[in-house]
């Protein structure tokens, strides 16, 4: 075997073992939190009243910036989409030299309440490993950031 080959064969063999190593290391579920949070509202007398914090709405056409356990709303549509979990993750860290970009898989909750619809979806950072997109009622979600901690992603929905 000439050297070229060789060397070849052992940068590839390194890199999957860097790989592989990292993402046991980063691969972990994101924390879950309360789909909404509840703040109690002030009054004098008698018991609290709890008040939800509004989700935030997404226009059509329009991104969104979610955090692990948050849910947007679709203007105009009887939708929303929720940040359930990081599912996984085999991206390279910030310093590390890395033979291949890795991929994140987020799951995400489309629930449509009018119908009683609801279904989950894993979408992945790049397309090798799984679907970047999902179409649910009508609309169609695209993955199109997860965070470096994979605790925050981006999202556009769109008309399907």
């Amino acid at each position: 075997m000439d050297t070229k080959k060789l060397l070849v064969v052992l940068c590839a063999l390194l890199g999957l073992a860097c790989g592989a190593g990292s993402s046991a290391a980063r691969e972990q579920p994101a924390a879950a939190a309360p789909a909404s949070v509840v703040q109690p509202a002030e009054k004098p007398a008698g018991k609290p009243v709890e008040k939800p914090v509004e989700k935030p709405a997404v226009e059509l056409g329009k991104t969104v910036v979610l955090k692990a356990g948050d849910t947007a709303e679709v203007a105009s549509k009887d939708v929303s989409v929720r940040f359930a979990k990081l599912v996984s993750d085999s991206r390279c860290g910030a310093g590390m030299v890395c033979v291949w970009e890795g991929e994140a898989v987020v799951e995400l909750t489309l629930a449509e309440p009018g119908r009683g619809e609801r279904t989950t979806a894993e979408l992945a950072s790049t397309g090798r490993g799984g679907r970047q997109s999902v179409e649910f009622a009508a609309c169609r979600v695209d993955l199109v950031a997860v965070s470096s901690g994979g605790d925050q992603i981006t999202l556009r929905v769109s008309k399907a």
